[in-house]
């Protein structure tokens, strides 16, 4: 049983520690913050130990971090709790550009350890249903996807949004990643992309309740992108990223093959709805019901979503214990990086821009794998 630490307390740390007690091998026994008062105080509610930043990478019980951190300081956390011996997973992005999420890939393989990246979700039931279907041949030959990340930001419900319109945020390379990972998952690294884009506002209002409500935020970063992505695969897609919208009904993500076409779940879950249509029929719904990872958990006590964020650093320990490569691979996150950088790049250049990083297609992980990595426990199915 691994012994994790958790840097980073905000609005995500709630459903990592509430999983975390449904996980099979491991266990969060410690949490910290730069912020050490708040902390503490989440600690006591979690009925862990709260530390500073730096006793928590000291304390040689723990074997493995999970970097909860704002994108802009995932680079750092990474890189000190790799430098102090821990493997680690980090919430999506691997970092804020590509030149950090190298070094830190290049300095987990020096020292020998292992480096996963979320989205997580690319691990779940309607994703991997989907790549079971789509390996199968139940769509032929993938040609084209097309993805919809379209709502109108964090301002009205994050109650510290400045970050998101900062470096290493906006809509591509914050939500981007889920929908990146997952097509890369599906059809394997990217060729080219081309894009272009705009600020739809030069401020944001902060209307979500908490201490920052009604102040202004500044926005330094492209909030509305259009993208066409050329896999190496063959496939082409496209990806409307935009934080201007106020309403939408297109769907997350749908993909066109020659012989049928799949309906994807929006990627920030790891359940369903999965839909799929036969050549001139109707759109079926793909049942679920096997798959450990969608029944809805989230939020609690009124459960709407399939939310196991860390079953991706569940199966990251499985893969050390078993001596093979673990499936969200720093490389893999680097892609995601790469591709994120090169989408604004082609935006702002006005020029189509070629992407070098090729990672392996994650391994799929089915069913009986899945269930092998939760060991839920009716007394540990709620945080205290």
């Amino acid at each position: 049983m691994f012994k994790v630490g958790m840097i980073g307390v905000g609005s995500i740390a709630d459903v990592y520690l509430l999983n975390s007690r449904q996980m099979s091998n491991y266990r969060v026994v410690a949490v910290a913050s730069r912020d050490e008062a708040e902390a503490g105080r989440r600690a006591a509610g979690w009925g862990v130990e709260g530390l500073s930043v730096d006793a928590l990478l000291r304390r040689s019980d723990i074997e493995a971090v999970l970097n909860l951190t704002p994108p802009a300081a995932h680079h750092a956390v990474t890189r000190a709790a790799l430098e102090a011996g821990k493997h680690v997973f980090t919430e999506k992005p691997l970092a804020a550009d590509l030149e950090e999420a190298l070094d830190l890939a290049d300095l987990a393989a020096q020292r020998g350890l292992r480096l996963a990246v979320a989205p997580d979700s690319v691990l779940g039931a309607g994703v991997q249903r989907a790549r079971a279907m789509i390996d199968s041949g139940a769509i032929g030959r993938p040609l084209m996807a097309n993805a919809a990340i379209l709502y109108h930001g964090a301002d009205g419900w994050h109650p510290n949004p400045s970050f998101f319109y900062r470096r290493g945020g906006g809509p591509v390379h914050d939500v981007g990643p889920y929908f990146l990972a997952v097509m890369m998952n599906l059809f394997g690294p990217l060729a080219d992309v081309r894009a272009t884009g705009f600020k739809g506002f030069e401020t944001r209002t902060v209307t979500a309740p908490g201490r920052e409500k009604g102040n202004t935020v500044p926005v330094e970063v492209l909030t509305s992108v259009l993208a066409l992505l050329n896999f190496r695969s063959g496939v082409q897609a496209s990806l409307s990223a935009s934080w201007d919208v106020w309403r939408t009904s297109l769907p997350h993500i749908e993909i066109h093959g020659t012989e049928g076409s799949l309906s994807l779940p929006h990627p920030n879950f790891h359940g369903g709805p999965l839909r799929y249509a036969r050549p001139g029929g109707d759109w079926e719904d793909v049942s679920l019901d096997d798959a450990p990872l969608a029944r809805p958990n989230w939020p609690v006590g009124q459960p709407q979503h399939a939310n196991y964020r860390g079953i991706g650093l569940a199966e990251t320990i499985d893969a050390i214990d078993a001596h093979r490569p673990h499936r969200l691979s720093a490389e893999f996150g680097a892609h995601v990086v790469e591709a994120a950088d090169a989408i604004i790049l082609s935006a702002t250049s006005g020029k189509s821009v070629d992407l070098v990083i090729q990672p392996e297609r994650p391994e799929p992980l089915g069913t009986s794998e899945t269930a092998a990595l939760m060991r839920p426990s009716p007394k540990d199915t709620a945080c205290p």
